[in-house]
Order: C-alpha cells, then sequence, then structure tokens
C-alpha cells in the first residue's frame, strides 16, 4: 500500500470494522531556502516558512 498518496482514501470497510485512534495529513513544503544555525536555534526551525511566532495580547473568550 502506498501511504504517499495523495489521492489515497482509507477503505471503507476497514475504517466501519475498526477504532482508528488517529490520521494525519501532512502537506509537502518546497523548500526555498533555510536559516543558518544559530537563527534556526533561536527561532526553533531552521525554515522561515515554519518560523510563526506567538503572538501575544489576545482576549481569552
Amino acid at each position: 500500500m502506498n501511504y504517499t498518496d495523495t489521492n489515497y482514501r482509507m477503505p471503507r470497510d476497514v475504517a466501519a470494522d475498526k477504532d482508528i485512534l488517529a490520521m494525519a495529513f501532512v502537506n509537502s513544503q518546497k523548500i526555498t531556502s533555510v536559516y543558518d544555525i544559530d537563527t534556526g536555534f533561536t527561532c526553533g526551525t531552521i525554515y522561515p516558512a515554519l518560523n510563526k511566532p506567538l503572538s501575544t495580547g489576545g482576549a481569552w473568550r
């Protein structure tokens, strides 16, 4: 079975008959650039596209 195929769907009989703990889908990303080692260590990632700092100051609801 090819799990890298983007058109793969779990067969209906498997999904209905088994308890599935979790499923994940991860999009592939094109690497356009990377941070140097020091910047990557500070940011927690070497990929600028994944550098999403936590925003603070929002109101709790």
